[in-house]
């Protein structure tokens, strides 16, 4: 866990909370039920005298955001910030961003003392399926006006709201639209440019910014899927960098670097 500010949701721990009390909400949760299980998935947290005061003040903001603030929660976060509770990582930082901490959790108790006068609505699970099948076979429009290629290797509908593809570019840059012919190869594009070391360029992809980039992919076509071909990556791209790996390396590998 760790903060990269003095904001109250610059904190990992708070965002964490945050993230379960919204999660056991789009399950239909009511907003007690919800403080109760993150309560009780954070219990370990909340015997730590660094951590504790980040989790009341986690259930405080989400609970006002919602429109529903319980009064303990409130006094909690206001009895911890009197008595100097959760302050010695802003302590031993520097008093400067000491006092920009005190000065943000003030002037959100004074926010949250008041009642929310426009809540929230309560979030829905919205379903985000894979953009993409299984097989299918991608021409991809590149940054220089010519077209790349890539094979969507595997769908993952785990988690409803965020489907994955699991997407291999080729090595293949050509004015012309990848024919079925170049997936069969399974020329899978090695990254060597600047500090890559030969990883092939696989990545999973999620819906969240498709709709940005959709313009540049078109399916040609779909082929089986061998059981030799790459099966996981342990890396996650946004879909504004499928295909720009394939100019990366044709510049480097020409020498234009």
């Amino acid at each position: 866990m760790g903060s990269w500010g003095t904001g109250i949701k610059q904190d990992d721990l708070v965002c964490d909370v945050i993230s379960l009390f919204k999660e056991r909400l789009k399950d239909g949760a009511s907003i007690e039920d919800a403080t109760q299980a993150s309560i009780g998935n954070f219990s370990a947290s909340l015997d730590d005298t660094d951590d504790a005061p980040l989790v009341w003040i986690a259930l405080a903001d989400v609970q006002w955001s919602y429109g529903d603030l319980d009064k303990e929660i409130l006094d909690r976060v206001k009895s911890d910030f009197e008595n100097g509770y959760g302050l010695d990582r802003w302590r031993e930082a520097s008093e400067e961003l000491l006092r920009k901490r005190q000065g943000v959790i003030k002037r959100f108790i004074e926010k949250i003392s008041v009642p929310n006068a426009k809540p929230k609505k309560r979030p829905k699970r919205i379903s985000r399926p894979p953009k993409f099948t299984k097989g299918d076979c991608l021409a991809i429009q590149l940054s220089n006006g010519q077209f790349g290629a890539g094979l969507v290797l595997a769908e993952d509908h785990s988690n409803i709201e965020y489907g994955l593809n699991l997407i291999a570019v080729l090595d293949y840059m050509s004015k012309d639209r990848p024919s079925l012919r170049v997936f069969k190869k399974r020329r899978w594009l090695k990254l060597t440019h600047h500090d890559w070391t030969g990883r092939l360029d696989i990545s999973w992809y999620q819906p969240l910014g498709f709709r940005k980039e959709k313009d540049r992919f078109e399916i040609v076509g779909n082929i089986k899927i061998r059981s030799s071909d790459p099966e996981q990556s342990d890396c996650y791209s946004p879909w504004q960098s499928l295909g720009r790996g394939i100019v990366l390396q044709r510049e480097w590998d020409s020498g234009a670097r």
